[in-house]
């Protein structure tokens, strides 16, 4: 079935950002990035674990939990039988902590009585787990299943919707829309190019469009009337 013209050409352009963007910023796994050098996804335990933590929380959090915690426990059956109140004392510096507290023990015992102490292999599955959203569901299919898939949070919605890429109003949706419209031969790496391109340029406020890579690819770039 041929692509329709509109859609063929937002295709075209994505790519050409993809492109710019991919001989710009590194990998994680290039880069010196502190969640990948503190060690949060160096096991697909830690990965998970990692990925909750940092929902609604600065990564700087995120690292001053997780340190401490994985100095303690490595395994969902270690996590589980740690006492809740040294839990919530560990994660402390993360947002929501006490509600994360309760989620980790659930999700814990979901993945040791129901996968065998394993983190499922689908996307609907991970899901099932208590805390998990689709971003860090996203997160473990591109990271640990090799399955690739863009996960999309408030700095890359923010970047797709100014790039006029996606009007998806919700991290979800935009995570479909990129989904479909994204080259296999990009989809591992996108979300940390444009993860990278939001937290570095393309601010919430004043925005640096001036030292931006895409600028003259977003409308938003040439047009800051453009929302």
């Amino acid at each position: 079935m041929r692509v329709k013209k509109p859609q063929a050409a937002l295709q075209r352009r994505l790519t050409a950002i993809y492109e710019i963007l991919s001989q710009t910023y590194p990998t994680y796994e290039e880069s010196g990035d502190p969640w990948m050098t503190n060690g949060l996804s160096a096991t697909p335990f830690r990965h998970l674990v990692s990925g909750c933590l940092s929902t609604m929380t600065l990564t700087k959090r995120v690292i001053n939990a997780c340190v401490p915690l994985y100095a303690r426990v490595s395994t969902f059956e270690e996590l589980l039988a740690l006492d809740d109140d040294e839990l919530r004392d560990i994660i402390r510096p993360v947002a929501h902590y006490n509600r994360k507290t309760v989620n980790l023990k659930a999700m814990c015992r979901q993945i040791i009585e129901g996968h065998g102490g394993e983190i499922p292999q689908t996307r609907e599955q991970v899901m099932e787990l208590q805390g998990v959203g689709r971003k860090v569901a996203d997160l473990v299919m591109n990271h640990l299943n090799a399955q690739d898939s863009i996960a999309v949070d408030s700095h890359v919605l923010r970047v797709l919707r100014r790039l006029a890429i996606v009007t998806d109003t919700t991290a979800e949706a935009a995570a479909d829309t990129i989904g479909m419209l994204t080259p296999s031969g990009y989809k591992r790496h996108a979300h940390e190019w444009l993860i990278q391109l939001g937290m570095h340029v393309c601010h919430v406020r004043k925005p640096d469009c001036p030292d931006c890579v895409v600028r003259s690819l977003c409308p938003f770039g040439t047009d800051p009337s453009v929302s």
